[in-house]
């Protein structure tokens, strides 16, 4: 069950990660080529926000390290930032500039606990590896 719980964790952990990455483009097309993007950049978040939970239920369920649930839950937090960042820009003023930021964080974290999983390695020459072999 614990192979299988961290292949899950990786897997939503993957997703999560490129779905920011998507968010991140849908934002930069609605700055850059059309507002109209600004809807999708809304709804798209919608689809994802609850990735880290299911992280959390793999990591759980799985008897992964606390570590790794302690993250889940982290992430889950800063999903909730970047919500009230952008709900209460028209109140929180100059705040809500912290939501680029967090999406940053967001994504950082993530390839954090993707890291932490255990799927990529760096040895101390600096090689970044993964169970498979060499990058």
């Amino acid at each position: 069950m614990s192979n299988l719980a961290r292949l899950t964790y990786i897997g939503f952990a993957w997703l999560f990660a490129a779905s920011i990455a998507v968010q991140v483009l849908l934002a930069g097309l609605a700055l850059f080529a059309d507002p109209a993007h600004w809807s999708r950049h809304a709804d798209f978040a919608r689809y994802f926000a609850f990735l880290p939970l299911l992280m959390l239920l793999a990591a759980w369920t799985g008897r992964l390290p606390k570590e790794l649930a302690w993250r889940s839950l982290g992430l889950f937090g800063i999903v909730i930032a970047l919500f009230l960042t952008a709900i209460l820009s028209s109140r929180i003023g100059a705040l809500s500039a912290l939501h680029p930021v967090n999406a940053l964080f967001l994504f950082w974290s993530c390839m954090a606990a993707i890291r932490r999983s255990g799927i990529i390695r760096q040895d101390p020459a600096g090689i970044v590896t993964n169970r498979l072999g060499e990058f």
